[in-house]
């Protein structure tokens, strides 16, 4: 009888420490932050617990240690090592003994190498510690040691001190609060991890907003000629709303310029700008590229991936050559476009978007969508408001603006002291058909720059003989045809008919050419005087 008092006398105490190790637990719960819970757990433990020191090791080295700062001495750490992030009791915060500790060294050292929880009752007695005057200074008899660690992961250690010993018991409840105080403490890390690396984004997408700004807004949108007034305008007045633009354009007049300028002048300027070559990407890949695939959904696909209308949430969806997408992309594309909403590759569920959408296409859509290969709801959900932005032989007035803006440029990039363009070579530029537009001729300003010998900058190469040409074996068929097209009508002055009209240089019927004109969206022309 004496006995079952002592075990039920044994059990009350026992009871009371869980409960008391269920209040540190509830509030270490509530706090995120890692400095947070590991004074949760210190104090906590001090308070409810009976600890007349307790103590949060972190196992790191100095450097990646969210806790700590710089090394006591200054020296620089090999390796990972026992810091001591959080201390209550005798000692308050980290201003007591031993800031860090090499596995093995004194007792918390020796949980961390073994990975073993460590109780000693005898302070006085034990070898490890014995010889450390603040252990007989204040009077500490118990020690319980724990190993803190998450997912076969040693986190840290935690160490208590007592001025008596400590019980089977309360050593086992401790046991069970230190797996759940691992947790937390990873958890808190983690989440700080994942801030930091936020705040970092946010400042380098900042800086790189910045950047964009100055190199791609609308500073590098030259041109003060009637045809681009018009078009600024226009961008200027729709660029707040969230109206789906769609700009038309041959290759190279500035249309991925001009949905930069778009988004920063729109309301969602502060959310994404997620360009898509639509032309760019494999067959195959397309619709997990555009709407993202769930893991498993396909082979290679080993975790679920968000979409570009999913990463455009919030902000803006540049979609480059839109009229190079296959009919089924298309048809997704317009439900996208119609409702809001994309379908992952093997998901269940729609996911909803907040996205605006500024296409972009070279080609002649009213033809494609007249001969069945671009879907007509699809061209009417994207042309809500349509922008032509007009070749560069159409503004040649703007020429003389766009050769100073890139002659700075290239100042900057190549750090040298470019003046000006010599005056036969600005006359060579004007007398040049573009038809690789400002891109062509940002291209060949860039090479004379390079090759230029003093601060006059000199056009040495043949330009239709050589950048045309060049530029020219790069584009598509339908896109050389247009542009020889156009090159022989500017040299005809637009006349289709006669000896001297572009009807018979091109070995052409008049009727022959102005139907293949209307095919590849020329319109301008006029009859033989």
């Amino acid at each position: 009888m004496p006995d079952a008092a002592r075990t039920e006398g044994a059990r009350e105490p026992a009871s009371a420490h869980l409960e008391l190790l269920q209040r540190v637990t509830e509030q270490m719960a509530v706090h995120h932050t890692l400095e947070d819970v590991l004074g949760a757990i210190t104090q906590g433990l001090v308070r409810q617990a009976d600890a007349a020191l307790a103590r949060v090791w972190l196992y790191t080295s100095r450097s990646e240690c969210p806790v700590c700062t710089a090394s006591p001495d200054g020296a620089a750490e090999r390796g990972p090592a026992l810091h001591l992030c959080a201390s209550a009791g005798i000692f308050d915060g980290r201003d007591g003994p031993h800031h860090h500790l090499a596995p093995g060294m004194f007792l918390g050292g020796r949980v961390a190498e073994t990975r073993t929880a460590m109780l000693v009752n005898d302070l006085a007695v034990e070898r490890r510690v014995c010889g450390l005057a603040w252990i007989a200074e204040h009077g500490l008899r118990g020690y319980a040691g724990y190993p803190l660690a998450f997912d076969g992961e040693l986190v840290g250690v935690l160490a208590l001190f007592r001025r008596a010993p400590w019980g089977d018991e309360e050593f086992r409840a401790l046991r069970v609060f230190a797996a759940q105080a691992a947790i937390a403490i990873k958890n808190a890390a983690l989440i700080e991890q994942v801030e930091r690396r936020r705040d970092r984004l946010s400042v380098e997408n900042a800086y790189l907003r910045a950047e964009i700004a100055s190199e791609r807004g609308l500073g590098d949108v030259v041109g003060r000629s009637r045809a681009m007034r018009g078009v600024l305008r226009a961008l200027e007045q729709v660029a707040p709303t969230d109206t789906t633009v769609l700009l038309l354009g041959e290759t190279g007049t500035g249309k991925d310029l001009l949905a930069c300028a778009l988004h920063a002048r729109s309301a969602r300027r502060s959310g994404p700008l997620i360009r898509v070559n639509c032309a760019a990407m494999a067959p195959g890949l397309v619709e997990s590229e555009l709407f993202g695939h769930e893991r498993g959904a396909f082979t290679g696909a080993v975790q679920q991936r968000p979409g570009r209308f999913e990463l455009a949430h919030g902000g803006t969806l540049f979609l480059d050559e839109v009229a190079e997408l296959s009919p089924d992309i298309q048809a997704k594309l317009l439900r996208a476009v119609q409702d809001g909403e994309v379908d992952r590759v093997g998901g269940r569920r729609p996911v909803r978007v907040d996205v605006r959408i500024v296409a972009a296409t070279n080609r002649d859509l009213d033809a494609d969508v007249a001969s069945g290969r671009f879907r007509a709801d699809l061209y009417y959900r994207l042309s809500v408001f349509p922008l032509r932005l007009p070749p560069l032989r159409d503004r040649l007035e703007d020429l003389p603006a766009l050769v100073e803006h890139f002659l700075e440029r290239f100042r900057r990039k190549l750090g040298k002291p470019l003046r000006a363009v010599a005056p036969e070579s600005l006359a060579r530029l004007r007398a040049h058909g573009w038809p690789g537009n400002v891109r062509e001729l940002q291209n060949v300003l860039e090479r004379a720059c390079v090759l230029a010998q003093g601060e006059v900058v000199d056009v040495l190469e043949d330009l239709p003989a050589g950048a045309a040409r060049a530029h020219e074996a790069l584009l598509p068929l339908r896109e050389v045809e247009r542009e020889h097209v156009l090159r022989v009508l500017a040299a005809t002055a637009g006349v289709i008919d006669g000896p001297r009209g572009a009807g018979r240089i091109l070995g052409l019927h008049p009727n022959t050419l102005r139907s293949r004109m209307e095919r590849l969206g020329i319109r301008t022309a006029r009859r033989a005087e």
